[in-house]
C-alpha cells in the first residue's frame, strides 16, 4: 500500500467511526505507529482530520472539512477527471464545497499559469501556498460554515468577469427541478456565477443523484458536463443524456 493508498484508506475509517486510535490505525493499515502518525499530520495540516494525543477523529459536522473525509475516494477520483479538461494558463470560476476544493488541488498539481475566481474563502486558503496560481476572492456575505461568500455583493462581482468554465457542487438532484442545493442563498448566488461561464460541469458523487434537495438551481439544460462515479443510476444517466448532458464516469 502507498502513501496515498494509506491516505485514502485511513479518512475512510475514521470518517466511519468517528474516532480511531493510532494503534488501531497501525494495525489496521498494517504500518508503523510512527507511519501513522506522519500520516496525521499531514491530514491534520490539510484540515481534512484532526489529530489528537493518541488518535485520530473527524472535524465537526458543520466544517466543510467534515464533509471532505465522506466519500473521499471517490471525490478524489472526480476531482482528478475534472483537472485534465482545464488548460495551462486558464482562467476558471471555482464554487465553494469539498469536492471543488480537492479538484483545484488536482488542477494546480498537473497545470501551470490558472487563475481561480472563487466564492470560497477555504479554498483560497487550501491552495494559497502555491506560488503559480493566481486567485481572485468574490466578496459577500460570509458564511462561517461553509467557509464561503454569498449573496447580492458575489452577484455583482461576478458579473465583472466572463469564463469559459465554472465547476459546482450540487446536494441532490431529480428529472422534475432539475440540480439542486440546500441553501437558499447559495443556490442563487451560484445560478448567477454560472451565468458567467460558457460551459458548467457539475462534480458530485453519484449518491447525491439519489434524492432531490428544497431548491432547484441548475437545469439539465443549463449542464454542460457532470463527472461523477460509476455507480449512476441508468435511469438518471438516460435522462441526462437526453438533454444532452455529458456524463464522465469515473
Amino acid at each position: 500500500m502507498n502513501e496515498h493508498e494509506r491516505h485514502t484508506k485511513l479518512i475512510e475509517i475514521v470518517s466511519q467511526r468517528k474516532k480511531v486510535e493510532v494503534s488501531e490505525l497501525a494495525r489496521l493499515l498494517e504500518a508503523s505507529q510512527v507511519t501513522i502518525r506522519k500520516d496525521l499530520d499531514y491530514l491534520s495540516k490539510k484540515s481534512i482530520l484532526q489529530r489528537k494525543r493518541g488518535y485520530a477523529l473527524l472535524k465537526n459536522e458543520d466544517d466543510i472539512n467534515y464533509r471532505m473525509a465522506f466519500h473521499y475516494e471517490v471525490k478524489q477520483k472526480i476531482a482528478k477527471a475534472a483537472a485534465e479538461l482545464v488548460a495551462d494558463g486558464e482562467t476558471i470560476i471555482v464554487e465553494s464545497g469539498s469536492t471543488c476544493a480537492m479538484f483545484v488541488e488536482q488542477l494546480l498539481s498537473i497545470r501551470k499559469g490558472i487563475t481561480v475566481i472563487t466564492n470560497s474563502s477555504y479554498i483560497a486558503n487550501f491552495i494559497k501556498d502555491d506560488p503559480d496560481v493566481q486567485i481572485i476572492l468574490l466578496g459577500g456575505n460570509y458564511q462561517k460554515h461553509t467557509q464561503a461568500t454569498v449573496g447580492p455583493m458575489v452577484k455583482e462581482c461576478v458579473k465583472k468577469f466572463h469564463v469559459n468554465k465554472i465547476f459546482v457542487g450540487v446536494d441532490g438532484f431529480s428529472k422534475e427541478t432539475g440540480f439542486t442545493g440546500v441553501d437558499l442563498i447559495r443556490c442563487d448566488t451560484v445560478r448567477a456565477m454560472a451565468a458567467c461561464a460558457d460551459q458548467t460541469y457539475v462534480l458530485t458523487e453519484s449518491t447525491k443523484l439519489q434524492h432531490a434537495s428544497a431548491i432547484a438551481f441548475l437545469q439539465a439544460k443549463d449542464v454542460y458536463e457532470l463527472i461523477t462515479d460509476n455507480k449512476i443510476s441508468m435511469e438518471i444517466k438516460s435522462f441526462l443524456e437526453s438533454k444532452q448532458v455529458r456524463i464522465q464516469l469515473v
